[in-house]
Formats: structure tokens, C-alpha cells, sequence
């Protein structure tokens, strides 16, 4: 079975919301690793390539895009998802640690959580 890491960058077969049919894209884990390896789901942020301001609060413009595995300019959405392991495509990258934390920070911030000192939980 593969495992799945916090920061891992994934190509997921999300559902569309008001339709039938999937869609594959992009997105990074968030869910820490115990989380991960105790069950069928993850928990991720979506990923788009759709760049251009304005930004709502949660969105992380990436600067490390190519080094995570992303074709283009992308930005992390504040929209989360539980996902099963079983709709994973692959992986394609990490992300980088620093770049993670800004994700991880930004997330917090719209769900009126606090992240002591940055620290990146696993």
C-alpha cells in the first residue's frame, strides 16, 4: 500500500459537486501522517492553476511550483476535501517545507486557527 505524507503534492479524481463525474487535479495533503496512516482517507487543498488575482483569504501562491511537481504557476485554494487513498492517481512532488507552512498558516487563518510558531505537525 503506498503511504501518503503531509506536503505530499497528489493528482486526485475529486467529484464534481453538482454533477456526475469526476475530475482529476491537483491538490497537497494537509492531514497529519498518523492521520494518514490510520485509515482509507486523506484530508487536501485544492490546487489550481487559475493564477490571477484577486485571491480570497486561504489562497497560498506558490513560488516553488516546478520543484512540488506542478506543470505551471499554481496557487493552493482554501477549499480542503477528505479524499480516499483509492482515488489517487499518483503523486506528483512535495512541497517545499517553507512554502507548506505558508499553506498551512493561510489554512489555519480561515478556520480560526492558531499554528504555534509555524510548527509542522506529522
Amino acid at each position: 500500500m503506498t503511504s501518503y505524507r503531509r506536503g505530499d503534492i497528489v493528482l486526485v479524481d475529486i467529484p464534481f459537486s453538482r454533477a456526475d463525474g469526476r475530475k482529476r487535479r491537483p491538490a497537497v495533503i494537509i492531514s497529519v501522517d498518523e492521520f494518514n496512516r490510520a485509515g482509507i482517507k486523506l484530508i487536501v487543498a485544492a490546487i489550481t492553476s487559475n493564477v490571477s488575482p484577486p485571491f480570497r483569504p486561504g489562497d497560498t501562491l506558490l513560488s516553488e511550483w516546478r520543484a512540488a511537481g506542478l506543470l505551471k504557476p499554481s496557487a493552493v485554494r482554501g477549499v480542503l476535501a477528505t479524499v480516499d487513498k483509492s482515488d489517487i492517481a499518483r503523486t506528483l512532488g512535495t512541497m517545499a517545507a517553507a512554502e507548506f507552512t505558508r499553506v498551512e498558516n493561510n489554512i489555519a487563518s480561515i478556520l480560526g486557527l492558531t499554528v504555534a510558531g509555524g510548527h509542522r505537525a506529522s
